[in-house]
């Protein structure tokens, strides 16, 4: 199963960025707070980026059971009823291009407690689609590929900015 993604759109990099973060926010990811600006910032860093996290804590005996019994029903749909997603850090990034914008999105769910599941890997591939539905008409998209890993060589969506900048585990 794939963690990100990399796009390339003619448009400017804190614009796509916007589009990026708006789109997973549709997806209900909440938007962390500027430590991830703030660092690169201080890095001197030609990206800019902003977390995202969704997920809560493992899930008691209780709360297991009901995320089972309506899964697969409409009350699936009732925000305090939905199942719950492994507590997963994405981050949102942009760089200029010689095209436009470079994006790159890239999940990365906890190492910590009951699973180290991708469950949210549908989510952000949902706000991808979004984000290229919204350039691709346009002819605005230059491409699109999909990511299994990212390089640790400053980028913001590796494991080890966001391990470093983060704390995330």
């Amino acid at each position: 199963m794939t963690r990100g993604a990399r796009l390339i759109v003619r448009d400017r990099p804190d614009a796509a960025l916007t589009t990026l973060v708006e789109a997973l926010r549709a997806e209900r990811f909440d938007v962390g707070d500027d430590q991830m600006s703030k660092a690169l910032s201080a890095r001197g860093s030609e990206w800019i980026a902003q977390d995202l996290r969704i997920g809560a804590p493992a899930p008691t005996w209780s709360s297991g059971i009901v995320d089972a019994a309506v899964q697969h029903t409409p009350l699936a749909f009732v925000p305090g009823l939905r199942l719950r997603a492994t507590p997963t850090v994405v981050i949102a990034s942009a760089r200029a291009h010689d095209e436009g914008a470079e994006l790159v999105v890239f999940s990365h769910p906890t190492l910590l407690g009951w699973t180290t599941a991708n469950d949210a890997a549908h989510l952000v591939s949902a706000a991808l689609d979004r984000v290229e539905a919204q350039y691709a008409p346009a002819g605005l998209l230059v491409s699109r590929e999909a990511l299994r890993a990212t390089r640790n060589d400053g980028s913001p969506a590796s494991q080890a900015f966001v391990r470093d900048v983060l704390g995330w585990r």
